[in-house]
């Protein structure tokens, strides 16, 4: 799922307190803080990296393919 920049831009204080290395916690940081610069956008690397962080926050991975089975009359 891709997510805009203001999105990805709304959880980065919050990862910069809860991810789980200190460099991702600086780097939200870091992206925190610009976003309130005038005129200011993410590189591509940038803003792929907000994405992977953001998904993660979710849980969400996009390799994972979850298969639901509807169940017939028989299941109880």
């Amino acid at each position: 799922m891709s997510r805009t920049v203001e999105h990805l831009l709304f959880y980065m204080p919050r990862l910069s307190r809860t991810a789980g290395s200190a460099w991702e916690r600086q780097f939200a940081k870091d992206m925190a803080r610009r976003a309130h610069w005038k005129n200011w956008t993410p590189t591509q690397k940038q803003q792929e990296t907000m994405q992977g962080m953001v998904a993660r926050l979710f849980n969400e991975d996009p390799l994972d393919v979850i298969e639901i089975e509807k169940a017939g009359p028989s299941a109880a």
